[in-house]
């Protein structure tokens, strides 16, 4: 059973972050967001910063969003294209698969070719139009079948918990060959002859992000569609704060049924 504090608290976060987003293929990005060599999409997913890259042979990469110098992120900008990453801190500077490039002579690593040096890569997979990644070996593909041309993504920033609106996005809806969820974080709509995939994005325990990508229709098309989900969204945060909980309904239910096994499974044996 889902409580208040589960949803306006730290503490079921991290717990989150333990058992569902270190152990889950999770989603990143459209692949369509990094259509040119040095394109780059970073976020921070349940608590891991980590950041997307096309290099410039067309092979995309999910590395961990921390320079091995002292672990201060390496990249500062939601997305954009590059060359290279210099942290800005100390200037360590990585090529695009996040191989170590120069440092400053006083920052230097004594051993220049210690594979420590390097960001960590992390296991990714481009599956359905989606880069995935995961913390616990390789993400297993989400096959959603084909898909019409990429048109472009939405970013829309929501003051709530991140299961605020999963709960919203799947209320509405059961499984079927319009609608499919990828636990925990991705949901797939087929509307004749386009497809919109909302892919929630866990910053923080009261900060989501969401990304509307949009195949085979016009992008900014579902842009008030996302401010609703973002006006929505909010006002049910207010209501999980105060005590009202999300109705029951067949996805909701089994969104909170795997939720509480990872609960379980962060509690300490007795």
């Amino acid at each position: 059973m889902m409580k208040s504090e589960d949803y306006a608290q730290g503490d079921a976060f991290q717990a989150e972050k333990r058992t569902v987003f270190s152990t889950q293929a999770l989603p990143l990005c459209a692949d369509g967001q990094l259509a040119r060599p040095g394109d780059f999409v970073s976020a921070t997913v349940g608590g891991w910063s980590v950041f997307a890259v096309r290099d410039k042979e067309g092979a995309v990469h999910v590395l961990r969003n921390a320079c091995r110098h002292q672990n201060m992120q390496v990249v500062s900008t939601p997305a954009g294209n590059c060359e290279s990453f210099r942290c800005r801190f100390h200037g360590w500077t990585y090529d695009l698969q996040g191989r170590f490039l120069s440092a400053p002579p006083p920052m230097a690593p004594k051993d220049l070719q210690s594979p420590d040096l390097h960001l960590a890569s992390l296991p990714t997979a481009v599956a359905s139009g989606i880069v995935f990644f995961s913390l616990a070996g390789s993400p297993a593909p989400v096959d959603v079948g084909a898909l019409p041309a990429y048109s472009g993504t939405v970013v829309t920033e929501i003051a709530c918990n991140w299961k605020v609106c999963v709960e919203h996005l799947l209320a509405e809806h059961t499984p079927s060959a319009n609608f499919t969820w990828a636990w925990p974080l991705l949901m797939v709509r087929r509307a004749g002859a386009m497809t919109i995939m909302e892919q929630v994005v866990p910053h923080t325990f009261l900060r989501t992000r969401l990304f509307t990508h949009v195949f085979g229709g016009v992008a900014d098309d579902s842009k008030q569609a996302a401010a609703t989900i973002k006006n929505v969204c909010e006002a049910l945060q207010h209501d999980r704060a105060s005590g009202k909980l999300a109705a029951d309904g067949t996805l909701v239910d089994d969104f909170h049924r795997r939720l509480a096994e990872a609960y379980a499974e962060d509690r300490p044996a007795t």
